[in-house]
This record gives structure tokens, C-alpha cells and sequence, in this order.
């Protein structure tokens, strides 16, 4: 387990790791069957109100999928389905949330 606490200011913030990013990664590829890492085109380590979150995206089957996952908790906080849908014309998103 990682453990790390930094002062920014006069505000501390701490954070235990209880998924590694490996796991965070692997916590959102089992949303989308068949996906692999390599479908993972971005993942961050951020700090959001003080707390350590993973977010990324993966791309997958026509579909993108953006999400976030608490590192002290390993819950998902924010998972969200775009399909891409092409035409001869241009490009068009639709936004299902979950």
C-alpha cells in the first residue's frame, strides 16, 4: 500500500492508495467486454477536492468511455458512454450516461 502526504500552502493533503493504477485500469476494462489496455488512449493520476482519482479514457468498438475511479476507495465516481456514429458527411456523438 502507498501512502503519501503533501503540503500545498497550509493545506495538507493525504491519500492511501487502495487500488494501484493497474488495478484502477483493469476495474474499468471489465466494463467493456473485449477491450484490452491497448483500447486505454488516456489515464491520469489526479488530485479532485482533495482527494487522489484515477481518470481515463478508453476507446473501444465505436464507443468511448470516460471515466473516474476514487484511488482510496477504488469506487467509479463518473462513468460516461459516447457512440461515435460516422456518416459520409461528418462525425456525430451521443452522450449516454450511466
Amino acid at each position: 500500500m502507498l501512502a503519501a502526504i503533501v503540503v500545498i500552502g497550509t493545506a495538507t493533503v493525504s491519500s492511501v492508495e487502495a487500488i494501484s493504477s493497474d488495478e484502477a485500469v483493469q476495474s474499468a476494462l471489465a466494463r467493456v467486454p473485449g477491450a484490452t489496455v491497448a483500447n486505454v488512449t488516456e489515464f491520469n493520476r489526479d488530485y479532485e477536492n482533495g482527494r487522489l482519482e484515477y481518470e481515463g479514457e478508453i476507446h473501444y468498438n465505436g464507443y468511448e468511455y470516460d471515466f473516474e475511479i476514487d484511488a482510496d476507495t477504488g469506487t467509479i465516481t463518473k462513468w460516461e458512454v459516447e457512440q461515435e456514429i460516422l456518416n459520409r458527411f461528418d462525425s456525430q456523438f451521443f452522450v449516454f450516461l450511466c
